[in-house]
């Protein structure tokens, strides 16, 4: 599998991994390798609605990652509010045959909570502090359909776990995810300290359209 083709619908829900933040055995983890590349990867946060977005045209590319619920995980049973969290004690693969970790998207704010996405994918990307600024080091691919664009919710007491990578570079940053929420809406989950190259600003993965049923050009 190259990474230009990685699909992260296909194993953001690792069945291998326990809802209450088991791992792969060590000598599986060790077995894979960290992320080490120079390009921008592609938004890879999908996330199945637990409510019906009505109000969508319909016709938008679905997922298979349900939503969880809270109680069944001691982790997030102490979180309390919409919190984006970066599960550093995690060892999962990313894409099969990388070092990964989970993030969740924890609702315990006492209402359901709506969030725009394109094809089921959430606008949450993760970024790094260098140079004294923040900056994108994910990217998230625009559609030319208006069919793609619609809503997902999370209810409360729910949440949503997605695998990420582990990067691997020359530069020494402190890294977090950014939820775009909506109008001057942002959340951002804990910060943690990683390593990654410095095209990884720059330069978009990019993605070349296999059919006309795919709307995405980058």
């Amino acid at each position: 599998m190259s990474l230009l083709d990685i699909n992260p619908d296909s194993y953001k829900s690792n069945k291998k991994v326990s809802i209450d933040g088991g791992s792969l055995n060590d000598t599986t983890f060790s077995n894979l390798k960290n992320i080490d590349i120079k390009f921008m990867l592609r938004g890879y946060f999908y996330a199945l609605s637990s409510i019906e977005d009505k109000d969508a045209p319909g016709g938008f590319g679905g997922s298979g990652n349900k939503a969880k619920k809270i109680s069944e995980n001691k982790q997030l049973e102490s979180v309390h509010g919409l919190k984006l969290i970066i599960d550093t004690t995690s060892h999962i693969d990313f894409a099969e045959k990388f070092k990964g970790q989970k993030v969740y998207l924890s609702n315990k704010s006492g209402v359901d909570t709506g969030f725009e996405a394109s094809d089921s994918r959430l606008s949450i990307a993760a970024e790094a502090f260098y140079k004294g600024t923040w900056s994108s080091i994910e990217y998230l691919p625009s559609s030319w359909c208006g069919n793609s664009y619609h809503k997902v919710y999370l209810k409360n007491n729910e949440y949503w776990e997605f695998n990420v990578p582990r990067y691997l570079g020359q530069i020494k940053v402190k890294l977090r995810y950014r939820l775009d929420a909506g109008p001057g809406n942002k959340l951002y989950s804990n910060v943690v300290t990683a390593f990654i190259n410095k095209k990884q600003f720059s330069v978009k993965q990019g993605h070349s359209p296999n059919t006309i049923m795919d709307p995405y050009n980058d």
